[in-house]
């Protein structure tokens, strides 16, 4: 049987035993659908998406109580137990800082700081257009065809993007990467995405 032959009996599996107790405005079948594909295309073990939950979870709780950490400008980006800090925090100091509270977690496999010093007024950009240049992102990856970017984390500070996770080739990445470039209102693109063969 194929893989979508069989992705779509899950679908109806699930979507039949999610209806049982719950009334038509209750349910939405697109919605368990879509979690049901990402899952499938997630290039993640069951394991390694609750590790990660794990971690960013156990690591913002940690900057939440660290009063020298300034928790609220920071975005950590986290898979396959890799992380990335992004956002915008006000010192040198506080930047290390975060740093060196996220990294406490052993199960860290590495950690990459960009994190952006406010040095003068606009440094940390428009919180706005950022979110814009966000969304526009999560759209253009999607319907980009060979990107799964599901398995693909960013984060827009000053229209830069931070870029991470996983694609199944170089030429993924690249396309990924180009397609983000080319979004109206971006400046730079860094990317970390680590180049993974897809499991067979």
């Amino acid at each position: 049987m194929k893989i979508k032959q069989r992705l779509l009996l899950v679908i109806g599996a699930l979507v039949l035993a999610a209806g049982a107790d719950r009334t038509p405005a209750q349910f939405n079948p697109l919605s368990l659908a879509g979690k049901v594909v990402s899952t499938a295309m997630d290039a993640r073990s069951k394991t390694e998406v609750a590790t990660d939950t794990e971690i960013a979870a156990g690591a913002n709780s940690r900057l939440l109580d660290d009063k020298k950490a300034e928790w609220k400008g920071v975005t950590l980006l986290v898979f396959a137990q890799h992380v990335v800090l992004a956002g915008a925090v006000q010192s040198d100091d506080a930047k290390k800082r975060v740093a060196d509270v996220v990294r406490q977690d052993k199960r860290i496999r590495s950690l990459a700081n960009e994190l952006v010093v406010i040095r003068k007024e606009g440094d940390d950009g428009s919180l706005l257009k950022d979110k814009t240049i966000d969304t526009k992102i999560d759209a253009v990856l999607t319907a980009a065809k060979g990107i799964s970017s599901v398995n693909m984390r960013w984060k827009t500070v000053n229209a830069n993007v931070v870029l991470m996770g996983v694609a199944q080739s170089a030429e993924e990445a690249k396309i990924a990467v180009a397609k983000i470039r080319g979004l109206d209102g971006v400046k730079a693109v860094k990317s970390h995405l680590r180049v993974v063969a897809p499991k067979k």
